[in-house]
């Protein structure tokens, strides 16, 4: 019910804009299959969504429009100075989104660990309420369940999300 009526405020205060696009993914595979080991010795799962997470960050730090807030009473887009991921993650008990608290300070490495951690939290209902509030920006990524685009919906008050869909040979 919370994530309902969350999404159906969300639906009418931002405007919801998609873009679809497709990237040749190859280098990033590469570079997975290279550190992934490395990764999990430190506790975490390296995938498309950490380096997403990293890539997002620095970027989000260059266009800090999308690294905002809006506030309607006093019609102003609000501009942080600090970088904290959403990481859209799938439960039994619906979509959570932790927060990955200054993103833009941490590596791949601590980025995949700490995505790791909240996800698995997410799943095992042990996450606390804070850890899901404060997020600048979400990352969606379904590409665990297939398919080729969606439209996610941005995440009210924040300004964008970046949605991706599963990685394939073409």
């Amino acid at each position: 019910r919370i994530t309902a009526a969350n999404m159906t405020t969300a639906w009418h205060m931002v405007p919801q804009v998609t873009q679809f696009d497709q990237a040749d993914v190859t280098t990033l595979q590469e570079f997975i299959n290279k550190n992934a080991e490395q990764v999990s010795r430190s506790g975490g799962k390296l995938t498309v969504t950490a380096i997403l997470a990293k890539v997002c960050a620095a970027a989000l730090k260059r266009f800090e429009r999308f690294n905002a807030s809006m506030d309607t009473a006093g019609q102003q887009l609000i501009l942080k100075k600090y970088v904290h991921m959403g990481i859209a993650v799938d439960t039994p008990r619906g979509l959570l989104v932790p927060v990955v608290r200054d993103a833009d300070q941490k590596s791949i490495t601590q980025l995949a660990g700490e995505i790791t951690d909240l996800a698995e939290r997410a799943r095992s209902k042990k996450l606390k309420p804070d850890e899901m509030e404060g997020g600048t920006f979400t990352i969606s990524n379904q590409g665990g369940i297939g398919g080729v685009g969606f439209t996610p919906i941005v995440f009210w008050p924040q300004a964008a999300i970046l949605g991706v869909s599963r990685t394939s040979i073409q």
